[in-house]
């Protein structure tokens, strides 16, 4: 048991945060819910409108849109970030008695650290289909036939944004698991080696099955960062065309800060907040369910 002076020790500590947190988080979030049962157009008088905000998303069809949308980012691009960044950090791995292997490491965590308005930059300029690098590399090996306006077109846009969103991404999660890989015991992979397993055995039965813990915050983890997706279709193509890479966060920036709806982006945060809540619980059930 902690005497007292250790427990006001810790509270002591914990006040700044917890005070941060209450006034970024929960005091955002309160005022956004109640804000949420009025017409507001950030001046003036605020209505009360009861549930009517709530009931309007229910018949606006750019919010279930909007709503499709970010689930096929979840689609799309939660498996290809688990699962590049596992096989990324299974062939890292095997170099670690190189002297390349703190360099690939290096270079796969590097787009992590980039900001998301450099990196945004940078592949809007690769994409311009007039003197981007992708066309004009298509463009030099002959298939100019493939070159395309990759930003500008609804068949290209959103694999554009997903593949960027990717990019970005798969650094962090691939030293995420690399470190947990690394913390295997040599003992069990020397031992099925002994026993004649391939490498690609030994990733199968041996390493993947003890990287549950940590695949499991990468799913959650990744899956959070996609439901809140905005900046890159914010700045790449700005939601469009024809809102194909809109998801819910920019059309409840669209909404207040475009259409000055406060009321309604709030009501909109509002179901924003409880899906991410709801996908991160469901997400944490079905692995936990997995593992028993």
């Amino acid at each position: 048991m902690r005497n007292k002076g250790e427990r006001w020790f810790i509270v002591l500590f914990l006040l700044p945060a917890s005070l941060l947190y209450i006034t970024f988080v929960i005091y955002p979030s309160f005022n956004a819910l109640r804000m949420s049962f009025y017409n507001w157009r950030g001046i003036g008088t605020k209505t009360w409108i009861g549930t009517d905000n709530y009931k309007r998303m229910l018949e606006d069809d750019n919010f279930i849109n909007a709503f499709m949308v970010t689930g096929k980012y979840i689609l799309y691009q939660v498996p290809l970030v688990l699962i590049l960044s596992i096989v990324i950090a299974l062939i890292i791995s095997h170099l670690i008695k190189t002297r390349w292997f703190n360099i690939y490491r290096s270079i796969t965590f590097f787009p992590y650290i980039l900001p998301g308005v450099a990196i945004a930059l940078l592949w809007a300029t690769i994409f311009n289909p007039v003197s981007g690098m992708l066309n004009g590399l298509l463009d030099l090996a002959g298939l100019d036939s493939l070159t395309n306006e990759w930003l500008g077109r609804t068949e290209t846009a959103f694999g554009s944004v997903v593949f960027v969103n990717v990019w970005s991404m798969v650094g962090f999660y691939t030293i995420l698991i690399l470190a947990a890989i690394l913390n295997i015991p040599q003992d069990l992979l020397e031992a099925a080696e002994m026993d004649g397993a391939s490498k690609l055995q030994k990733a199968i039965y041996i390493t993947l099955p003890m990287l549950k813990d940590i695949l499991q915050v990468v799913i959650i983890f990744t899956l959070i960062n996609t439901l809140k997706v905005f900046e890159m279709p914010q700045l790449l193509t700005g939601g469009g065309p024809n809102r194909s890479t809109q998801p819910i966060s920019l059309y409840m920036y669209e909404q207040a800060f475009t259409n000055f709806n406060f009321g309604y982006a709030s009501a909109i945060g509002v179901v924003f907040l409880v899906l991410t809540l709801l996908a991160s619980l469901l997400t944490l059930r079905i692995t936990r369910r997995s593992e028993g």
